[in-house]
């Protein structure tokens, strides 16, 4: 027995050396960390600046170097802008009072829009009838950033560490931002959707059959050489014409996207707000790189060749919109078919048009915003960080 209890006591010493051993080891690197003042505290913070308002957490690690993980979020708040609606052949105000001229046509020839077959030209009429006879739709614009970041700051100063110097990166969704028009906007939208969808049927069957030209007279038709409602986005490449129309909800829409990954450097001014150095201020300065233009997302939008119209030697259509000898329309999505003898649907419609790299020359206020957008490569950083000692 005796040899029994020996054998314990040699057996529990050796058991219990090497976890005294492990907490040994373990408090060692606990006392080493704090010697050297690597993750021995952590501060906690809210932010406000350019990036909008956010938090993150800090923890240094050594004399000079300190690492920072947060998260970024701007408001959405809406800024309202105006949008000029045209047609491809003149203003949408002469459209407007094109379409009385129209009515006043159809009374003419003894027409009763309460008649079966004019319900999609009544539906127009009064749509437009009930708006305001204005040539612009207002758009709301909002911003949609939140992102992600992790910094690393250097405190390169032995004795002096109000100052840091920063480098890192935030990342966040593509899309930072929209443009959409605004709800009260919708009747108008609907009614160019209205207007359009009559425009393209109407060189070959006119309204319920009815046209409101002498057959030999398209171009004193009012509604025939009007052209296509919406919103001329500039040129693409090859000068061709860019044309928005809103789409089958009556909505028109932009959005902006980025690169995900945005680097960043900047520097900063630290300070203490208390005695006990619990409440600290953190002011950074710096810029975040977006690794190129942004791009300017669009959908719906007709790519027309309005230039002067084109026939080669043998009278064969080669190009351009007008009218040929005979009085035959070729328009924009309208085209007459010199085969058969009738005009046919015609128009390239496009979807993620990239307003900033895909056109040229955009008009107008769209142009100016547009334009703008592209020298954002590069974002601004200026914002104020109050911070709380954890630990």
């Amino acid at each position: 027995m005796k040899k029994f209890g020996v054998f314990l006591i040699v057996l529990s010493l050796t058991t219990v050396m090497p976890a005294q051993d492990e907490t040994k080891d373990k408090q060692s690197i606990t006392s080493l960390m704090a010697e050297k003042g690597i993750l021995n505290h952590m501060d906690i913070g809210v932010n406000v600046g350019t990036l909008g308002i956010g938090i993150d957490v800090a923890m240094p690690v050594g004399d000079y170097v300190r690492i920072r993980a947060g998260y970024n979020y701007m408001p959405r708040i809406t800024l309202h802008s105006n949008f000029n609606i045209e047609t491809s052949n003149g203003s949408y105000s002469n459209l407007l009072s094109k379409v009385d001229k129209i009515n006043d046509k159809l009374a003419e020839y003894n027409i009763d829009l309460n008649t079966p077959g004019y319900e999609e030209y009544k539906k127009m009429y009064d749509k437009f009838s009930k708006v305001e006879k204005r040539d612009y739709v207002t758009m709301g614009l909002k911003p949609n950033v939140h992102q992600f970041k992790f910094l690393v700051d250097v405190l390169p100063f032995k004795n002096n560490k109000h100052w840091s110097f920063t480098a890192g990166f935030f990342v966040g969704p593509s899309d930072v931002g929209d443009a959409c028009n605004l709800e009260k906007e919708t009747l108008i939208l609907e009614g160019i959707n209205a207007y359009n969808s009559i425009y393209k049927d109407y060189p070959q069957n006119g309204i319920n059959g009815a046209f409101l030209r002498p057959r030999d007279q398209a171009q004193d038709d009012p509604f025939f050489r009007t052209g296509l409602a919406g919103f001329k986005l500039g040129t693409f490449d090859d000068g061709e014409m860019a044309m928005m129309v809103p789409d089958k909800n009556a909505t028109v829409r932009a959005e902006m996207s980025v690169n995900k990954f945005r680097p960043y450097l900047g520097f900063g001014y630290n300070t203490h707000l208390s005695k006990d150095k619990k409440w600290n201020m953190n002011v950074d300065a710096g810029i975040l790189f977006l690794c190129g233009a942004p791009s300017i997302y669009v959908d719906n939008v007709y790519k027309i060749d309005a230039s002067e119209i084109r026939f080669d030697e043998e009278g064969w259509y080669k190009g351009g919109m007008g009218f040929d000898t005979d009085n035959n329309y070729y328009g924009d999505i309208v085209r007459w078919n010199q085969v058969e003898w009738r005009y046919d649907p015609c128009g390239e419609l496009r979807n993620h048009v990239d307003m900033v790299h895909d056109l040229h020359d955009i008009p107008g206020k769209v142009g100016n915003m547009v334009h703008t957008a592209s020298k954002f490569k590069v974002y601004p950083n200026a914002s104020v960080t109050f911070s709380y000692r954890l630990f």
